[in-house]
């Protein structure tokens, strides 16, 4: 029901395990450039291909509607995140990440109410490359793609769920009729 879609997800864990392991500046670029662009193929995977079945397509249709719903809080992470993000990239050429390899990092410690130490650190290899603005601001952007990862994964589950549970629905009824047939009655 959501083969195509998952199979999609699925490459996608991939490419994030990539980007985990990647030390090399521009190759680490490119990776995520492609991951993103992976994650939001998920949506048109999912209409496109898993929804060739009309039912199936406005059931999708659906879920694209609450997901584009500002007023739906739980799914920002596909407004904000998924959507926003592979637009900025794909059209604009636009990272929000961190586009170095190298990030600076400061660390201060409290006490008493007060500053009791600052120090500063330069995280290299890749280690931390946070978003820099909107959905995930601050994040790592590897731990914002896997925020993004359960998402889909959830809302795959429940266009699943429905999916299955139209067909056992459907599926009694066929059944219901037979055996009004058989034992005489009029369908």
């Amino acid at each position: 029901m959501t083969k195509a879609a998952r199979r999609v997800l699925s490459d996608c864990e991939s490419a994030l395990e990539m980007l985990d392991d990647e030390r090399d500046e521009q190759r680490w670029r490119v990776l995520w450039i492609g991951a993103m662009a992976l994650l939001r193929t998920v949506g048109h995977v999912l209409r496109k291909v898993d929804g060739e079945d009309l039912r199936r397509r406005e059931e999708f249709d659906a879920a694209y509607k609450r997901w584009k719903d500002a007023e739906r809080a739980e799914h920002a992470v596909f407004r904000e995140f998924i959507d926003n993000e592979r637009n900025r990239l794909l059209k604009e050429y636009s990272l929000n990440v961190v586009d170095s390899a190298e990030v600076g990092v400061g660390v201060v410690s409290m006490q008493d109410g007060g500053v009791a130490n600052e120090t500063a650190f330069i995280l290299d290899e890749n280690l931390f490359r946070p978003v820099m603005e909107g959905f995930g601001a601050g994040e790592d952007a590897r731990d914002v793609y896997r925020l993004a990862l359960e998402w889909w994964d959830s809302e795959l589950s429940q266009l699943e769920g429905a999916m299955n549970a139209a067909i056992r629905q459907s599926a009694s009824g066929r059944e219901a009729v037979i055996r009004s047939k058989r034992d005489g009655g009029s369908a």
